[in-house]
């Protein structure tokens, strides 16, 4: 496909990132010891044309419930469920002060569904295989399976260093349909969680943190994403009836996590800048069509809050786990595709 001219194709770009540059994909914990949560993230909005157009600030709502996991044998099902929402508008400035209400603001709902299998296979040996689906629709339009729906897949080892299932070294592969930049890449983590230190470093995530006492946790936290949906251009619109948003995301900020009195409740808040905050609309062959505005973006601060649910650790003479988490594939995630 030809890179949309200038003029008229970009302002409708311009409308276009407004009403769908909706962030999708599951609910992200804060730490891998988190097994349910619910989590609100609020934005600043920033600059993304060279005429004056701005984004507002937006506000997500994540949701991560927890789910019961199944025995078979020396195999344990762990079923993943995560609901997301996202509101988002853009300021009536510049080429954009003629425009309908209706084109400036936009919500996305996101779904995601997986299951993924757990299984020892020595003392200090952990596989886990899994597999997920996300949908992503605004309901503005109708739903498309082929376009709106993204799957991935994963498979990987966990090695019990010394034996202790809380320092871990992790290894593995996850690939994503459709996919941007490539079909597959790599899983790589460390996790150490011993009092009264808390360090999980890796690809896409890192957190490290220190505990005070038995109810306090502060350090930093940080996550790369990449979001990819579909979204609809506006009739008479020189670009593909359906063309794709692409968001891009690294964030780092400083992190406090509170125990909610003697129980396995946590809150947690995180206040940071995401200094990547890149914008970029695809065609169907999920190529970046040229603009003015798809460089032009700056960096915004963030807030987050989020209540989760941390059961107790099991000994660590106690190898055979009683659930795990799928891990995060959150670099590449989106409705139509693959903080």
């Amino acid at each position: 496909m030809k890179p949309a001219r200038k003029g008229r194709g970009t302002e409708t770009a311009l409308l276009l990132f407004t009403a769908a540059l909706l962030s999708a994909g599951a609910a992200r914990a804060q730490t891998s010891a988190d097994r349910a949560s619910v989590g609100v993230t609020f934005k600043r909005g920033t600059r993304i044309g060279l005429q004056g157009e701005k984004l507002d600030g937006h506000l997500q709502l994540d949701v991560r419930p927890m789910l019961p996991s199944f025995s078979l044998g020396q195999t344990r099902l762990v079923p993943l469920l995560g609901f997301s929402t996202e509101w988002m508008g853009m300021q009536r400035r510049g080429r954009l002060l003629n425009s309908a209400a209706g084109e400036l603001g936009g919500k996305l709902q996101t779904f995601q569904l997986g299951l993924t299998l757990v299984r020892p296979v020595t003392p200090r040996w952990l596989v886990l295989v899994g597999a997920s689906g996300t949908a992503s629709t605004d309901f503005s339009k109708s739903f498309n399976l082929a376009t709106d729906t993204s799957w991935s897949a994963f498979v990987m080892a966990n090695y019990f260093i010394g034996g202790d299932p809380r320092t871990t070294l992790t290894l593995g592969l996850a690939s994503q349909y459709p996919f941007t930049l490539t079909p597959v890449f790599p899983l790589v983590g460390f996790a150490y969680h011993k009092d009264p230190y808390v360090l999980e470093l890796g690809f896409p995530r890192a957190a490290l943190l220190m505990k005070v006492g038995s109810g306090l946790e502060w350090g930093v936290t940080g996550a790369l994403d990449l979001q990819v949906f579909r979204v609809h251009a506006p009739e008479g619109s020189p670009l593909p009836a359906s063309v794709f948003a692409r968001e891009t995301s690294l964030r780092f900020g400083p992190t406090l996590n509170v125990r909610m009195g003697r129980g396995d409740l946590w809150l947690s808040s995180s206040v940071g800048v995401d200094f990547m905050n890149d914008y970029a609309l695809l065609d169907e062959d999920r190529k970046r069509i040229a603009s003015d505005f798809s460089a032009s973006t700056k960096p915004a601060p963030y807030l987050r809050m989020m209540l989760s649910w941390r059961p107790p650790h099991h000994a660590a003479s106690d190898r055979r786990p009683a659930g795990a988490s799928a891990p995060d594939t959150g670099v590449m995630r989106g409705g139509s595709q693959p903080e």
